[in-house]
């Protein structure tokens, strides 16, 4: 009798750390992208500038993803490098950049210091500054510098892709 007294009171002890953990984990969560299977994927050439070389990627995807309303955008780049001794490939996830209609079917957007999202969380190291571009129907063009916050360096990037 007392042996099974200690299991539940131990059981108890378990599902408590469980419960915690689960708490805080989900505490931690990403913010909603309104990327999903329906959102256009373009195909394209990516160039950081990097110690005053050119580093070029070809054939980078890129998916953009309007909000319901169209005030807003997420772009998200596919397994890409921002320097060539970088070791790992990534997505990395531009959010909530405002976007606007400049004529039919063009849009443009424009965000500054915005946080991307990369590996499950937010990417603090880096900042992207002065990310600005126009999607159509067929293409997507954009630039930007990323921003090393922890050395101060700026990466400019351009991007141009189509469908």
């Amino acid at each position: 009798m007392d042996c099974w007294y200690k299991d539940r009171f131990m059981m108890k002890r378990i599902v408590i750390l469980l419960a915690a953990a689960l708490a805080l984990l989900c505490s931690c969560e990403k913010p909603d992208t309104v990327i999903d299977d329906q959102s256009p994927e373009y195909s394209g050439k990516m160039t950081v500038i990097y110690e005053g070389e050119s580093f070029e990627q070809k054939d980078v995807k890129v998916i953009v993803g309007f909000n319901e309303d169209r005030t807003m955008v997420d772009i998200k780049l596919c397994k890409v490098k921002f320097v060539p001794a970088m070791p790992v490939r990534i997505d990395v996830t531009i959010m909530e950049v405002p976007v606007t209609e400049a004529e039919e079917g063009v849009w443009e957007f424009y965000g500054d210091g915005i946080t991307p999202w990369a590996m499950g969380g937010p990417y603090d190291g880096y900042r992207a500054d002065e990310f600005k571009g126009t999607i159509t129907s067929e293409t997507l063009d954009f630039t930007l510098g990323f921003y090393n916050t922890k050395k101060k360096v700026n990466y400019p990037t351009t991007y141009s892709g189509r469908l």
